[in-house]
């Protein structure tokens, strides 16, 4: 859409030019002798000719430009008496669509015959002449070093546009990728537990129904060696039993309890951006310390809350949790960027968070406008 203007805007011109030389040569001469109106359609034809071959050949373009002033040569070899208008039509298209040599070679020629044209008309004249065919040439070529950086500064808001697509293609695919990968050690994980389970508890269950089996018949042919047999039955329960408890140890990363309020929350606020467009950022300090069960549920509960009430009443768009562990607390600091209130007033979630942490022997602190954008709280928990 913008070329098709651009092109209209220069077909313009070149009627505009080639109408204004019409009537120059009626006010000069009192007539429009058939010279000048055979060359003028000659142009005419040329300029859209040259229109339409403009992002096809370039070549072919310029030479339908050097016809243009071969027109004009003839022009003033018959009538000595050209308009420098109909000069200025090629020289402005070369100046604007062509590129170099061959623009400079189209200026180098219009300036030729505009010199020898020249020749033939008054001092004033040629000076008014060349001043104005100047600006026309000189706008024309402005015109086209304004239009070419546009252009590039087009060209690289569509590069950056396309790169943008592209890193947030690759950012879902890594995102698909890496909960594929989560997915599949998780399904590892679970094949290990199932095979530790069947090799310790599902052999040891078996022994013990085998030996069950025996202890019925025992009792009925022989029931002093009852005695011993249920001795050893037991002591072989204990044997399964400490294997189960040394496989369920083993599978248990030794540094869970450490981590569990993070992958608790991390699972939490992964669950909560698939199901909202929200943008939730979750950071956490390196120091991770270890926490309580009951203070681990009241963390739980208390994001859970917060997540859940900026989603539904703050119409917010962006979420930062973050959990700072110092030497004697974990500090939580959660904020939206939605509507906020004048007011706090709290309702049954603000209070279920606010007894759960006072249980757990933290404290909450919130906050919204005017001091802050948004709604943001505080939980401080004693490590």
């Amino acid at each position: 859409m913008e070329k098709l203007m651009k092109n209209n805007f220069f077909i313009f011109i070149h009627y505009f030019l080639i109408i204004s030389c019409a009537i120059q040569a009626v006010f000069q001469n009192g007539y429009l002798s058939y010279i000048q109106l055979i060359s003028c359609l000659i142009i005419m034809i040329l300029s859209n000719i040259r229109m339409f071959f403009i992002h096809k050949t370039e070549a072919f373009f310029f030479i339908l430009c050097l016809c243009d002033f071969a027109v004009c040569s003839a022009l003033f070899f018959i009538e000595k008496k050209p308009s420098f208008l109909l000069l200025t039509i090629p020289m402005i298209d070369s100046l604007y669509y062509n590129r170099f040599p061959q623009n400079l070679i189209s200026g180098t020629i219009g300036l030729i015959i505009f010199s020898v044209t020249s020749a033939y008309k008054p001092l004033y004249t040629s000076v008014t002449d060349f001043i104005i065919l100047f600006l026309i040439s000189a706008q024309a070529y402005s015109f086209k070093l304004y239009n070419t950086g546009f252009i590039k500064q087009e060209k690289i808001i569509e590069d950056l546009i396309q790169k943008n697509n592209e890193l947030s293609e690759s950012v879902l695919n890594f995102e698909m990728y890496r909960e594929s990968v989560e997915d599949l050690i998780m399904l590892k994980e679970r094949n290990r537990i199932s095979r530790e389970i069947h090799d310790s508890i599902g052999h040891g269950l078996s022994t013990i129904i085998i030996q069950l089996n025996a202890l019925q018949a025992i009792a009925k042919t022989n029931p002093k060696m009852l005695q011993t047999q249920l001795t050893y039955l037991n002591e072989f329960a204990k044997k399964n039993l400490d294997e189960i408890r040394f496989a369920l140890r083993e599978i248990k990363p030794t540094d869970y309890n450490k981590y569990e309020t993070i992958i608790l929350i991390h699972s939490l606020v992964n669950e909560f951006k698939k199901l909202t467009s929200i943008n939730v950022q979750f950071t956490f300090s390196k120091n991770i310390r270890v926490i309580t069960e009951e203070q681990n549920h009241a963390v739980y509960k208390a994001v859970q809350e917060f997540l859940s009430n900026s989603g539904k009443y703050a119409n917010a768009e962006q979420i930062t949790i973050h959990f700072s562990y110092t030497e004697n607390y974990l500090v939580i600091t959660m904020k939206d960027n939605g509507q906020g209130c004048l007011k706090i007033t709290k309702g049954i979630g603000l209070k279920a968070i606010d007894e759960r942490i006072k249980e757990a022997g933290g404290s909450v602190f919130y906050k919204s406008l005017p001091e802050v954008r948004g709604f943001f709280m505080q939980i401080n928990i004693p490590i």
